[in-house]
């Protein structure tokens, strides 16, 4: 028993890593954000779909004839989730736009609140304020910032939180009304519906997804292969191997482990009032997460 629960939780952290170096890809990318929002969805679904064909055919022809409507709205909030998401960490960095995007544990439990009746604890309403001051001092808003682009990334990083949480809400519908299907059959369909959706928006609007040299190449397929197939999958098989609050706290190694690749990769200043509110921040995330644990 100790010996599989090790296991699952080194599958989590790996997984975590993974995902951890996304805004690091899309950063590095010189791709628009829609771009690469694309190339992560079908690169990364592609992956989970040829695992999902050699393991789990049967459940994607059930998938797809049973919830082909929610597996195109998951689809949906994802592209939304990622284009929002692409754009705030080019306007604020990789690690405070990582750090915005896991907000969405908030919105998951106000969701809980609204639709399922979830009791919302006290460790989830002193999580709030706490993310909020953490948000302000890593950032630095001031009065002044409102009128700035930061605000802007600010408001881009909390609607891919929304968007996150709702594509998070659909995968979970899903898998409620499919218990016996496996999760990478899931995720891959939504990935490549997601990719879908996006390539329908480029014909429509006549946009070019030529990729501009090799090296962009390089690092979107690296970002669809390790930050979307790898990391989901290894998440994947690990999560039902540990608790629901140790599985919370370690998924926190995405945004504390993108902000060390914003400060190492990219320069990013890091005071003690930065590292002071990114601490704050992912405390309150950790909080808001370990508050909806009673409920799952």
């Amino acid at each position: 028993m100790a010996n599989s629960r090790t296991s699952s939780l080194l599958n989590v952290v790996a997984g975590a890593i993974c995902i951890s170096f996304s805004a690091v890809f899309a950063k590095l990318a010189s791709t628009s954000p829609d771009v690469s929002a694309f190339y992560r969805t079908f690169i990364g679904g592609t992956c989970l779909l040829i695992i999902a064909v050699l393991h789990h055919r049967s459940a994607l022809m059930s998938l797809l004839k049973k919830h082909s409507v929610l597996l195109c709205a998951g689809g949906l909030f994802l592209t939304l989730d990622l284009t929002a998401w692409h754009r705030s960490i080019n306007i604020l960095g990789p690690g405070v736009g990582t750090i915005l995007i896991n907000f969405q544990v908030f919105f998951l439990a106000i969701a809980g609140w609204i639709f399922f009746k979830e009791r919302l604890s006290l460790r989830f309403v002193f999580a709030v304020p706490l993310a909020l001051a953490g948000l302000c001092m890593l950032i630095g808003i001031t009065v002044d910032s409102f009128l700035t682009s930061e605000f802007s990334g600010i408001g881009l990083g909390l609607s891919a939180a929304l968007w996150l949480a709702l594509y998070t809400l659909m995968v979970r519908y899903i898998q409620m009304q499919s218990p016996s299907v496996s999760p990478i059959a899931v995720v891959a369909l939504v990935s490549l519906a997601s990719a879908a959706s996006m390539g329908l928006f480029f014909i429509w609007n006549s946009t070019s997804i030529a990729i501009p040299t090799a090296t962009d190449g390089m690092w979107l397929f690296l970002y669809g292969l390790v930050s979307q197939a790898t990391g989901w999958l290894l998440i994947s098989r690990g999560l039902p191997g540990i608790p629901t609050s140790q599985a919370g706290l370690t998924i926190l190694i995405m945004p504390a482990l993108s902000f060390i690749w914003d400060i190492l990769f990219f320069a990013r200043p890091a005071g003690m009032m930065e590292l002071a509110g990114s601490i704050l921040a992912l405390t309150a995330i950790w909080l808001g997460t370990s508050s909806q644990a009673p409920a799952k």
